[in-house]
């Protein structure tokens, strides 16, 4: 059933408990209604999108725009959550996290704002999450101590002995070490600050780790005097508890204490250039590498202001026209030139006042610049005289619908962005929330304005001078470089300090220590606000799915409100696939999805698939059931989704892609491996602790092992090799691709998951029935081919170097599965280790920006894993203390254990929204978990004592965490040095 849009009962001009309605405005696409406020004694602005979603979502944003290089947005925005005066603990998110039972918690930096968002779908815990948040912003203790934490500060490599090294510490400070180590983290860097030099746009918002060291305590106290202020406050919420409510309570409880104040947060206007400007910009890349084809060139385009919002709006359909798909013309050209691998992370930056367009080619050579050059602005210059081509933007249009109506996962989170997004700069924060209106307004011109995104075209590309284009090279001696120089500065810096400067510097990170390592006393941890189980429900949250049949095989049909889309999931059974054709998988699957079909080339596909469909998207993966993560069950998972208008068309795409991919267009392949290349290679560091976990795993059991073949460092670099190789050895490699496609074709490997209206229903159905696909060997059921065994191998101790300034360290050992007594005791360790001794140990007194622990019930592992990480040595043994810590230091009262029980349970009850429940249908189905499985380990859960967990932690975790596994990505003199110093030496390997 469609919901409804929440009845209108305030009205505009109405005055609620301090706050003026000044606008009100209904949302018939979002089933919302928007009220727009403004209390009149603090200056505070809101806004809050009513609907009936039982996620409420509260986020308090400011206008922060960056002074300089230091990132102090960045770092306060990290401190003001070390305590407040109402609520005077260490860490009040941290706590939040273990003990609430919120949705999402977290805060952000952007490059002109610091947003603060949390959200719960119980009420009580809302206004819980609310206090913390409004009193962490406004009263914020930010004492110096908390500033050197989380910002810098000077230490010894050996704590405490000033003969060491002199280094720098810090949060803040190893997180943007981290963002810069590799290529797509110094474009960010550069983008702006070469495009928009003379204004905030061109100041590094997160912390350039050359410049955070000049950051002092004053001016960071100084500048949360003047911007945290309310009149400075942007206020959004979201959900279904009453407006009315709300303004209550923020009035009652904060905003009445404050009177307006004047705050400038302009941004100066960037000067016009005359000509194009070119730089050159180097970044790391391993000491061993082969630099050939790894250059990136970037071409930016300074565009409009966001408050212009008719060109805002043209220019994002503009982008989309220009790159949004493999057939849009200017990544066509740009891919088709063979001048490099893959765009770089290209298009319309729109959510800052001065909005940019970008383009460019990774896996290229310096010596390509004015050719790509010259292609960008000759395409662009072909289209302003041949004219835009209308099935193409009607697509594009199609897009923009979709993106309009669909809800998406972090639902709240999403609009909210969205909002901020026009808000922060002074525009109309529902412009992208409530784009119908918009959209319709952009038709009319285009229809009636002859040239009209021609003349956007002209105005943003080639006659743009203000454009900056950079040249990223790849340097194998950068980081070995930077790390002389860092050490020669900090030599440099030692010897002009005396005796007494260097025992300050001791005593004051003693201090620092002292504060980290001591307990929240039990009155600071009693100010906060807390539920009780009895407000936690006592049922898993479920789907309404029903299971029946179609063509002799599983379909799935969840019954969800959808907004007027259809989403659909094949999973598809790889059960017996020969063992040599799987690392061929996932480059077959980008094949699958991105050649020509049918009678269409891949460009006439692709533009099909932008009019008809939201996309259709494909992961691997190789799972157990939830009672046996050792049965082995690879599968290929294969989504789309579209309005129900264009259902029918959609699985028509659907049915060529999967019975008619053209795997005969060798040119069309090349270059799909060449973008799988050089994606994977970004995704090395990107997803550095995800891939220490994977290859850490990989001999822990066979879906272990296949995971990682699929997903892990064993696929990048079968992905680098298969690409060097393509051009001599095509046919063998096609013929692979061709085995893995005939192996596919077979209904009885095939289950189905539907979500949208009952027609939808009804029409994939009949789709699937007549789909002509094969039955099969005589018809057999896959499920008899799983295996089951375990991958009997030693210990693995491996380092793996790759051009990173900081390490990722995971440790990974075997755990039983989902059905087992001692898997709620897990996952509550889960994640009171990760948000308790982990997080002080790693990140609060080591300054790793995160560490994480993961249970996977269905590959039947346990794992943790250090994220931007200046430490090796030191992590791996904070590892091999966890059972010291339960053991001796855990608080396992009865009141810690309910707590902890409440901070678990929300992660089991997480909101689902549509694109997600059909998966997550699917996943459940074949994984065999039903409400009551869920049922059985929830009441486990809810009745742990102090005793499960010790025991659990004594008969798992110990003997677990004494054989793990152990993968650690970092530097190779990074990895050399942790080698001198631990008992059991890791096997260095280079990445390439």
């Amino acid at each position: 059933m469609s919901p409804e849009s929440p009845e209108i009962i305030l009205k505009e001009g109405q005055l609620l408990s301090g706050f003026l309605i000044r606008k009100i405005t209904t949302l018939p696409d979002m089933h919302c209604v928007a009220y727009e406020a403004e209390h009149e004694k603090s200056g505070a602005q809101l806004i809050h999108l009513h609907t009936d979603d039982r996620e409420n979502m509260f986020a308090i944003g400011f206008r922060t725009p960056p002074p300089d290089n230091t990132g102090l947005p960045h770092i306060l925005e990290h401190t003001v959550f070390c305590g407040s005066n109402k609520y005077p603990v260490k860490d009040p998110f941290i706590e939040l996290l273990k003990t609430s039972l919120a949705t999402f918690l977290n805060a952000m930096t952007y490059p002109d704002r610091t947003i603060y968002p949390c959200a719960s779908m119980n009420e009580k815990d809302f206004y819980n999450l609310v206090s913390v948040y409004c009193d962490s912003v406004f009263s914020p203790i930010l004492s110096e101590m908390h500033f050197k934490q989380e910002g810098h500060h000077l230490d010894f490599s050996s704590q405490g002995d000033i003969n060491s090294s002199l280094i720098i510490k810090g949060v803040v400070y190893n997180e943007m070490k981290g963002a810069y180590s590799d290529l797509d983290g110094t474009i960010e860097k550069e983008q702006c600050r070469h495009l928009l030099p003379d204004n905030a746009y061109g100041h590094d918002y997160g912390g350039d780790p050359d410049f955070i060291p000049e950051l002092t305590y004053n001016r960071f106290k100084n500048y949360h005097r003047i911007y945290y202020h309310p009149s400075n406050s942007l206020i959004f919420l979201f959900g279904n508890l009453e407006t009315e409510k709300h303004c209550r309570y923020l009035d009652r409880n904060f905003l009445s204490d404050f009177d307006r104040s004047s705050i400038n947060t302009g941004i100066s206007v960037q000067k016009r250039w005359d000509a194009v400007q070119y730089a050159t910009v180097h970044y790391p890349v391993g000491s061993s590498e082969d630099t050939k084809n790894k250059t990136a060139i970037l071409l930016t385009y300074l565009a409009n202001e966001s408050t212009d919002i008719i060109r805002t709006l043209a220019r994002r359909i503009l982008s989309d026209y220009l790159i949004g798909n493999a057939g849009s013309p200017l990544r066509k050209a740009l891919i088709d030139s063979n001048l490099g691998e893959e765009l770089t992370s290209s298009g319309y930056t729109y959510d800052i006042r001065d909005t940019y367009f970008t383009v460019g080619l990774k896996g290229t050579d310096a010596c390509n610049l004015q050719e790509i050059i010259e292609i960008v602005n000759s395409t662009c210059r072909n289209i302003i005289a041949q004219g835009m081509n209308k099935k193409k933007l009607d697509a594009t249009f199609h897009r923009f619908e979709i993106l309009a109506r669909e809800i998406k996962s972090a639902y709240p989170l999403r609009l909210m962005d969205r909002v901020f997004s026009s808000w922060s700069a002074g525009s109309n924060p529902l412009l992208w929330v409530n784009l119908n209106p918009y959209l319709e307004k952009i038709r009319n011109l285009y229809e009636k304005q002859s040239g009209f995104f021609e003349d956007q075209l002209k105005e943003l590309i080639p006659e743009n001078r203000h454009c900056s284009i950079i040249t990223f090279v790849p340097d194998p001696e950068l980081n070995a470089k930077t790390e002389q120089l860092s050490r020669r500065k900090m030599e440099e810096t030692k010897n002009t300090l005396t005796s007494d400067q260097l025992n300050r510097i001791t005593d004051e990170a003693a201090e620092l220590n002292h504060m980290q390592t001591s307990p929240n006393t039990p009155g600071a941890l009693e100010t906060l606000p807390r539920l009780l189980l009895s407000d936690v429900p006592r049922d898993p949250s479920t789907l309404n799915t029903t299971i029946s049949e179609s063509a002799g095989r599983p379909m799935l049909y969840t019954d969800m409100f959808s907004n007027g889309l259809t989403y659909v999931t094949l999973s598809v059974d790889l059960s017996g696939l020969p063992e040599d054709l799987l690392p061929y998988l996932p480059v077959f699957t980008a094949c699958m999805r991105k050649t020509g079909a049918g009678s269409r080339d891949f460009a006439e596909m692709a533009e099909w698939e932008a009019e008809y469909s939201g996309g259709i998207s494909a992961w691997l993966s190789s799972d157990g059931r939830y009672d046996n993560p050792l049965l082995v069950k690879p599968a290929l998972f294969i989504s789309a989704k579209s309005l129900d208008r264009n259902l029918e068309k959609m699985l028509s795409i659907l049915e060529d892609r999967l019975l008619s991919c053209d795997l005969n267009d060798t040119k069309r392949i090349e270059n799909i491996l060449l973008q799988e290349r050089v994606q994977a290679r970004s995704s090395v560091i990107n997803s550095g602790s995800i891939n220490a976990v994977e290859y850490a795993s990989r001999y822990i059991n066979e879906n272990c092992r296949i995971n990682e073949i699929l997903n892990g460092i064993t696929q990048v670099r079968f992905i680098d090799k298969l690409a060097d190789e393509f051009s001599n050895n095509k046919q063998n490699i096609i013929s692979k691709f061709f085995e893995i496609h005939r192996f596919l074709l077979d209904r009885q490997r095939i289950t189905l998951s539907i979500l949208g209206e009952p027609s939808s229903r009804k029409t994939v159905e009949k789709w699937f029935f007549d789909l002509d696909i094969g039955a099969g060997s005589e018809g057999e059921k896959r499920e008899d081919h799983f295996l089951s065994k375990t991958h009997k191998k030693s210990q693995c101790l491996d380092g793996i170097a790759v051009a990173s300034d900081v390490s990722f360290v995971a440790v990974s050992f075997p755990i039983a599965g989902y059905s087992d007594p001692a898997s709620p005791a897990l996952t509550l360790l889960k994640s009171r280790l990760w948000l308790g001794y982990l997080w002080d140990e790693i990140r609060v007194k080591k300054g790793a920006y995160g560490c994480f622990v993961y249970h996977d019930f269905l590959k039947g592992i346990y794992s943790i894993s250090s994220f931007r990480d200046p430490f090796i040595r030191e992590t791996i043994e904070t590892y091999k203390g966890i059972f010291s810590y339960i053991n001796d230091k855990m608080d396992l009262s009865d009141h810690a254990v309910s707590q902890a029980i409440i901070g678990t349970i929300k992660n089991l009850d997480e909101p689902v929204r549509p694109g997600q429940a059909v998966n997550i249908a699917l996943i459940r189905y074949l994984a065999g978990l039903g409400f009551k499985e869920k049922k059985a380990f929830r009441n486990r859960l809810l009745s742990l004592t102090g005793e499960d967990i010790r025991k659990t932690a004594s008969d798992i975790l110990r003997p677990g965490l004494e054989k793990a596994s152990i993968c650690v990505l970092s530097s190779r003199e990074k990895l050399e040095a942790a080698n001198r110093e631990l008992s059991e030496p890791l096997f260095v390997q280079d990445l390439w």
